[in-house]
């Protein structure tokens, strides 16, 4: 199934709602309203690990509250990815990048219904473990790619300005 893409100002209102539920946190807020797209998903990778991470130490605690909060958190990340995707752009990478997170998202939901035996934990931290495992390289290869992003937009910017430039000099004479 191929979700509608968002357009920025979705993509940044679903992200500042995101935000909002981290704690009431300001700084984070204050972040996700002057981020730019990579920025957001950026952000977004990284909630996702660090979500992963928290439901693999509640479910070795067997902390049923923990596990299930950390892993619906995890799940809403993946599905924010999922709905970050530009199909328009790349249609090809985007099915694949699709097919990616609802795999995750499948495996994540396959340990939130595990049961909260010695078993059912270590069958659950397999599943967290192999989603992280999935994601991990994907947050490492955004994170690298920021500076060149930057640029990339700092360089489109001022082409348009330059292009707007000689559309105005134009109209005038």
């Amino acid at each position: 199934m191929m979700k509608r893409r968002q357009t920025p100002y979705q993509m940044q209102k679903s992200a500042a709602a995101w935000a909002s539920q981290v704690n009431n946190n300001r700084h984070l807020e204050m972040e996700v309203a002057e981020a730019d797209g990579h920025k957001l998903i950026q952000m977004l990778y990284a909630a996702l690990i660090s979500h992963l991470d928290n439901a693999q130490r509640g479910l070795t605690r067997s902390d049923f509250a923990s596990k299930t909060k950390w892993l619906s958190k995890s799940q809403a990340c993946i599905s924010e990815a999922r709905a970050s995707l530009r199909h328009d752009i790349s249609p090809e990478f985007a099915a694949v990048m699709f097919s990616l997170y609802e795999y995750a998202e499948q495996r994540v939901v396959k340990a939130k219904l595990k049961p909260m035996t010695p078993k059912g934990n270590e069958e659950a931290i397999a599943l967290v473990l192999e989603c992280r495992n999935l994601l991990q390289p994907l947050k490492e290869a955004w994170d690298e790619t920021a500076e060149e992003a930057r640029s990339f937009r700092v360089d489109l910017q001022e082409r348009q300005q330059k292009i707007a430039a000689e559309v105005a000099a134009k109209k005038a004479t």
